[in-house]
């Protein structure tokens, strides 16, 4: 169940401390100009890919629905995923398949990037580079091509994650990647403080030895429990806590913008997540002033 984000940005024009929303489908997507949590970018659910690279548009994004959407002029991210079967690995010919297909489906005047959300994986698999170079190979230029990944820490933290390695690796892959800080598994609270907190320092290191790459970090907004995911332990007013207790130094990277959030909202924040939210900005405006 990958998702949010995330991630995206990607987007040049957007203000350093932008924010999006993952959902999906486009109905979710508050247009109200009066809502009180209004997405600067969204990412959206558009499809899932077979093993041979073959994409399915979802029912819930119709060409009608995509349309519609795209009017709006909201940036948007596609999200594309498939679900791996015990022992699968994708191909080159596959990544090249799969690529050609959303070209033909989606509209770059809509999408400015496509992210693709391949689960489970463990760690960086070695295949994922023929395939992902053959997605790049047939995608449109116009598409950045990023890639969904679970949260980033040291293997002394238990629970569902990928090393900075990993990280390093598949960023050499893909033109961005979205970090998925949730689903992790962890037992206690701290346990998943110290996990976002590890996974933010990562990403302030892969930023510096690629900054071209545009990184996004998807934060738990969803009431939905699962086998991976409390909402006890993992949610908005832990990240907060956890941003609390940075330096101005280590935050200055967040107050650029290198490192932006994504929620995964489900159908919409819930009145509790919406008030975080929006402590979370009210707090960073006031701390990224006093760090300029």
């Amino acid at each position: 169940m990958i998702r949010w984000f995330l991630g995206c940005l990607i987007l040049y024009s957007f203000k350093t401390w932008a924010s999006g929303a993952w959902y999906q489908a486009t109905r979710q997507i508050p247009q109200d100009k009066g809502a009180k949590f209004i997405p600067e970018f969204v990412i959206l659910k558009v499809g899932i890919f077979s093993k041979q690279g073959r994409l399915t548009i979802t029912p819930e994004a119709s060409k009608t629905s995509l349309k519609t959407h795209c009017k709006t002029g909201t940036p948007t991210i596609g999200w594309i995923t498939h679900r791996l079967s015990a022992g699968e690995q994708l191909n080159e010919n596959a990544g090249k398949l799969l690529g050609s297909e959303i070209s033909k489906a989606l509209e770059p005047a809509c999408f400015s990037a496509i992210e693709l959300d391949i689960e489970p994986l463990s760690q960086a698999e070695t295949w994922l580079e023929p395939f992902l170079k053959g997605v790049k190979l047939s995608l449109r230029s116009n598409f950045e091509l990023r890639l969904a990944i679970p949260v980033l820490s040291p293997k002394s933290v238990p629970g569902h994650y990928w090393t900075l390695q990993d990280g390093v690796k598949a960023l050499q892959w893909v033109d961005g990647l979205d970090i998925m800080a949730y689903d992790s598994g962890v037992k206690t609270s701290e346990e998943y403080k110290e996990l976002f907190k590890n996974t933010f320092f990562f990403v302030m290191e892969l930023n510096k030895q690629s900054p071209e790459k545009k990184i996004i970090v998807g934060l738990p907004a969803y009431p939905d429990k699962t086998k991976l995911h409390s909402v006890e332990k993992e949610n908005l007013e832990s990240i907060l806590s956890t941003l609390k207790s940075f330096t101005p130094f280590q935050l200055k990277p967040y107050c650029k913008g290198d490192i932006r959030f994504s929620f995964y909202a489900g159908w919409t924040l819930s009145p509790k997540d919406i008030e975080t939210h929006q402590q979370m900005k009210d707090w960073k405006n006031e701390t990224c002033q006093k760090s300029s």
